[in-house]
């Protein structure tokens, strides 16, 4: 069986390191990348059976490296490692791994028993989430709560400080078409309607940046990719 950690932090990458070796007895070496770009060009060569991947790391993101490791070895299985329970990356996750594909999601302030179990049941073809977020795991599987690609969008653009009228222009949509889509993404965050109670007091844009943000479904790493993305779309038709 191959291995690879990948991590820019040496002191993780050891800890991980021996944590493996002592427990996943192999006559394979456990290969080390330090970030998400070597990662890839690593596992496309020694075709690993288990990747270790940190979330953050410089080059290429942890889940970007995953997403172009699965496109090319799709039954690699994936563990991702983060400090973060964020829900923009639990999304992230979701959508680039396979259907059939296996994951593993730990907190890197998981007992080594965790972390020994979450390999075991990847390896086994299982999926691994750790007990620190799966409420966040239920709510993006929840339709009342769930955001669409659509409401994550406009979630975003209203982050990104746009008008209506701007994020039309940007996505090629009509303002009418913005605005429902707002009001989709306004009731999946909770956030009552103009005139339905004494919270209307609040302005429905800075709320849903409020509550996206303790939810965890928007960052400033995530604003900046968006904003770049946003930034190469140029004309085309309006879209009801």
């Amino acid at each position: 069986m191959t291995i690879m950690i990948v991590d820019d932090e040496e002191r993780d990458r050891m800890w991980l390191k021996n944590l493996l070796v002592q427990n996943f007895p192999s006559d394979q070496p456990i290969h080390e990348a330090h970030d998400g770009q070597q990662a890839v060009d690593m596992a496309l060569k020694i075709k690993p059976n288990l990747v270790f991947l940190d979330i953050k790391m410089p080059n290429l993101s942890g889940i970007k490296a995953a997403e172009a490791i699965l496109q090319k070895l799709p039954e690699t299985g994936v563990i991702m490692l983060s400090n973060f329970s964020d829900e923009v990356y639990v999304r992230q996750l979701w959508k680039i791994v396979p259907p059939n594909g296996v994951f593993g999601y730990v907190l890197k302030n998981a007992s080594n028993e965790q972390v020994v179990e979450a390999a075991k049941a990847v390896m086994s073809g299982d999926c691994w989430i750790h007990p620190g977020i799966a409420r966040v795991i239920q709510r993006t599987q929840n339709r009342a709560t769930s955001l669409t690609s659509a409401e994550y969008e406009a979630l975003v653009c209203i982050a990104l400080g746009m008008t209506d009228h701007a994020i039309a222009k940007r996505l090629y949509l009509t303002e009418k078409a913005v605005q429902s889509r707002l009001k989709s993404l306004y009731a999946k965050l909770g956030i009552p309607g103009r005139g339905e109670s004494h919270e209307s007091e609040f302005n429905q844009r800075c709320r849903a940046c409020y509550v996206a943000t303790r939810r965890g479904l928007i960052n400033q790493t995530e604003l900046d990719d968006w904003e770049s993305k946003l930034d190469e779309k140029k004309g085309g038709p309006a879209q009801v």
